[in-house]
């Protein structure tokens, strides 16, 4: 089975998911970890916690919010250690949900490759593609 982690400083992790459930229903291998908040203060067993619960076969795909970040640098150690594990950061919602989607048949690293180079899922400046549709009518 896939599962999903979605881990972030504060309740970002958390509202992303909620906001996952209410876009696309509620999926019972999606799991937010939002640390520093809450009493979460131990990352290492947060995170243990939440694998321990996994098959020991099961492909894991986390999601962090910031490289660099403490909770990113964590799972870093871990999926270096922990086979079928997959780390994304720098998350955004476009990001998440296209994940959701794949197929398990699909070889999740050749997903995730595309979905990270994938123009619908990066940031954009609106104001400027205001300007460019604007430029586009004349």
């Amino acid at each position: 089975m896939r599962q999903f982690i979605v881990a972030s400083h504060a309740h970002f992790a958390s509202g992303i998911v909620e906001s996952i459930g209410l876009l696309s229903g509620e999926r019972e291998n999606v799991h937010a970890l939002s640390m520093y908040v809450d009493g979460n203060e131990d990352l290492t067993k947060e995170a243990a916690a939440i694998l321990d619960g996994f098959a020991a076969d099961d492909e894991v795909v986390v999601c962090t919010d910031l490289i660099g970040g403490s909770v990113n640098n964590e799972f870093t150690k871990i999926v270096q250690t922990r086979p079928n594990t997959h780390l994304v950061t720098n998350m955004n919602l476009p990001l998440l949900i296209q994940l959701l989607f794949v197929s398990e048949s699909t070889p999740i690293d050749e997903a995730i490759r595309q979905i990270v180079e994938a123009d619908d899922t990066k940031v954009k400046y609106v104001n400027d593609l205001l300007g460019q549709a604007e430029l586009d009518e004349f």
